[in-house]
């Protein structure tokens, strides 16, 4: 019962050991604590050393936008970022809410199946024979085993995902790609170091990442099929496929059973939307998957299991590219957008994502559009291939934020821009670079770089 003194009459003030809302003057229950005082928001310069902080410690990828909450709470309004298609999420979020009590509870406490039965689920999704099937906790997982047996030269095409030669076993063979050809990739030219430097891997992104540049289809298979017997494994990231078309994407996974040395890899996390729950595969070889498949038993969690039931279920496949669809028709008038905005040349791209060429250093535009706008993007200036700092990558998202991101740049990339000193003598290494890349292109290197040095970078 409320204390004596106290004649307020609310159900709050009725109820045993409730506490007291103090609405009556006299009423003499002890006054509730105060809430602490409002931590004030972070100002420019502060986000700006927590940016970089975070940026040395995470290498050549972006902080992940919960690291970024720890030391900034509140500052990221859109992950522009990170690369996944947030209407994809919503579909799943409403079935993982629906799962019953009993049923999460087992998820939890139980261990999952080893990865070899997960397969077994996943492989009518993904169109191919399980036995040809390895699933890894992220794509990444699955390139990190390919790599690691490959201790020969790596054939890749700058720029792209820096963890295919990071993680690389032995010396890298760069392609560049011209940013004034739009990134284009040349089969060509890509055949002719293929004949020079005998590699034991090669990798192509088809659609790349960072610039989304998409390969035609007949041409990469041509090439695929002219390196057979030349090239131990050849690569095909189709990680962002799903954001090429509006119809079917196609993939080469079909292809394996008479390219032995080609292996397919995708990544759930960005077309489906749950990149929390890890999950990725590599369509390759019989032979070559059971010998993936050994590193592994219980790498995947039991939420990514239940995603792979999921995917066999006809109303969700049907939800979910129909919510594929809507955002790849977002990402495109994003794009389009984009291409319009001043001091900035919008590279084309058939993924989720946009690279703009700017006409000032990324890594302020970036800490500008945290400061001012709460929108977080890929300063690209760390990525091998995309020398002198100017390169940004944009994510598209959910057709407001899209509008959001884009006012965000206008507002940011209309404002005069102040240089540095130090700025000034990064531009001028920036046009010696690509003078030096012109140079490069005409002239090439006799002997291939080894990414474990730091000279080519």
């Amino acid at each position: 019962m409320p204390a004596p003194s106290c004649q307020c009459q609310c159900k709050m003030c009725r109820a045993p050991g409730a506490s007291h809302c103090r609405s009556h003057p006299s009423c003499a229950a002890p006054r509730r604590a105060a809430r602490p005082p409002e931590r004030p928001a972070p100002d420019a310069r502060t986000i700006a050393e927590a940016l970089r902080r975070l940026k040395a410690g995470a290498g050549t990828h972006s902080p992940s936008v919960a690291e970024l909450e720890r030391a900034l709470p509140g500052v990221v309004q859109i992950d522009a970022c990170f690369l996944s298609n947030p209407y994809a999420t919503d579909e799943v979020m409403r079935r993982l809410r629906a799962i019953e009590p009993r049923q999460l509870e087992r998820m939890v406490s139980h261990y999952p199946s080893q990865s070899g039965a997960i397969a077994d689920v996943l492989a009518a999704s993904a169109g191919v024979p399980a036995e040809q099937l390895v699933v890894g906790n992220g794509a990444c997982e699955v390139i990190a085993a390919l790599l690691a047996r490959a201790p020969g030269p790596l054939l890749i095409c700058l720029p792209t995902f820096s963890a295919y030669y990071e993680l690389a076993a032995g010396p890298v063979v760069p392609h560049r790609l011209d940013p004034a050809q739009g990134f284009r990739l040349d089969f060509e030219e890509l055949d002719a170091l293929v004949t020079r430097h005998e590699p034991d891997t090669v990798v192509v992104i088809n659609p790349n990442n960072p610039d989304g540049g998409l390969a035609a289809h007949d041409q990469l298979v041509a090439f695929v099929a002219a390196t057979q017997g030349r090239v131990r494994q050849v690569i095909v990231d189709e990680s962002f496929g799903a954001f090429s078309t509006l119809g079917e994407p196609r993939s080469l996974a079909p292809l394996v059973s008479e390219l032995p040395h080609l292996v397919v890899v995708n990544s759930l996390s960005k077309s489906h939307g749950i990149a929390g729950l890890r999950l990725g595969y590599a369509v390759a070889a019989p032979l070559r998957a059971r010998r993936l498949r050994r590193a592994s038993l219980w790498n995947l969690n039991a939420y990514a299991e239940w995603f792979c039931e999921l995917l066999a279920d006809d109303g969700y496949r049907r939800a979910y590219d129909g919510v594929r669809r809507r955002y790849v028709r977002e990402a495109r008038k994003l794009f389009a957008a984009l291409a319009e905005l001043p001091g900035a040349t919008a590279h084309p791209s058939a993924a989720n994502f946009a690279l703009l060429e700017l006409d000032r250093p990324a890594a302020a535009v970036a800490t500008e559009l945290l400061v001012r706008h709460g929108v977080y993007v890929r300063d690209c200036g760390d990525k091998w291939g995309l020398d002198g700092g100017g390169f940004l990558r944009v994510a598209a998202r959910r057709a407001s934020e899209n509008r959001h991101i884009h006012a965000a740049l206008s507002d940011v990339l209309s404002r005069p821009q102040v240089v540095s000193a130090r700025q000034e003598a990064h531009g001028r290494r920036r046009v010696e670079s690509r003078l030096t890349n012109v140079h490069a292109r005409r002239n090439p290197p006799t002997e291939v770089s080894d990414v474990r040095s730091p000279v080519h970078l």
